[in-house]
């Protein structure tokens, strides 16, 4: 009898189970169809960010900021310097830009490295509760009574070092329109002169100066219509630039003087400084 191979019988196929059929709304596929974008182009640009690249990165024109302009500053003439002491703190600011200008201006190899108060035609003054700005107040003579319009220390300058720049002329931001100046060259000095400080002294005030290493005479001359202590002081209504509106003889007065003055004023106390 003829032995016969017994073959396993193959597996049935095992049917894979039919995918549900799901049913959405319009509403829920542009729901879905607007998240998936939104997914797409955050992922984009993050992996752009990630992942490196070997291009260049697109990076926008820098800002390159405009060469030096110069300013645009107002020169004035026919101003004055007007002081409040009940706003003065006396910080000696004023002072300090003062005198950095001009030592700059005079001595600038001598004065690199060091402020010298001696070069500043402002000086505030500490008196008892009371600060005086001591400054040229530009006083002018009268014709009818003295027979001539020209500021007293002019009128006695035997050298005529002291002059009046017109407008026009001058050097900007240092001196000109208008205002008074001392020509360094004709100035005999403080050892060999001092009568633009004596009569400025003893009859309108104490605005001549004079500076530490040739003993010149200088005083105020407001910037060239542009003075840098209004600049400089920290309280607005201290030291105000405004026009004038009367003779500076009207606010000439010894520091001492206009001291007691601003102390009765201001405590109405009668007592001499």
């Amino acid at each position: 009898m003829t032995q016969v191979e017994r073959r396993e019988k193959d597996p049935e196929p095992i049917e894979e189970p039919k995918e549900k059929e799901v049913k959405i709304s319009r509403r829920e596929f542009l729901i879905g169809t607007g998240t998936g974008v939104a997914g797409l182009i955050i992922g984009g640009t993050v992996g752009r960010v990630t992942a490196p690249t070997d291009e260049a990165p697109i990076v926008d024109d820098p800002v390159v900021p405009p060469d030096d302009e110069p300013v645009d500053v107002t020169y004035s003439a026919g101003y004055m310097l007007d002081f409040d002491p009940v706003h003065c703190t006396g910080c000696m600011m004023c002072a300090v830009a003062c005198a950095q200008r001009y030592a700059e201006e005079l001595y600038p190899d001598l004065t690199q490295d060091v402020i010298n108060l001696e070069f500043a035609r402002i000086r505030p003054m500490r008196m008892q509760l009371i600060d005086v700005v001591s400054v040229c107040s530009d006083c002018r003579l009268m014709p009818w009574a003295e027979g001539s319009d020209k500021a007293p220390c002019e009128e006695v300058c035997p050298e005529g070092a002291i002059m009046t720049v017109p407008e026009g002329e001058g050097k900007e931001g240092r001196y000109g329109m208008g205002y008074k100046w001392i020509d360094p060259d004709k100035c005999l000095g403080m050892d060999r002169c001092w009568r633009c400080a004596e009569i400025c002294q003893d009859q309108f005030g104490n605005g001549i100066f004079f500076d530490p290493i040739e003993k010149k005479a200088h005083l105020c001359t407001r910037c060239g219509g542009n003075p840098g202590c209004v600049e400089a002081c920290p309280e607005p209504l201290a030291l105000r630039w405004l026009p004038a509106m009367r003779n500076g003889r009207f606010h000439a007065f010894h520091p001492s003087m206009h001291a007691e003055l601003l102390y009765r004023k201001m405590f109405n106390v009668i007592r001499s400084l």
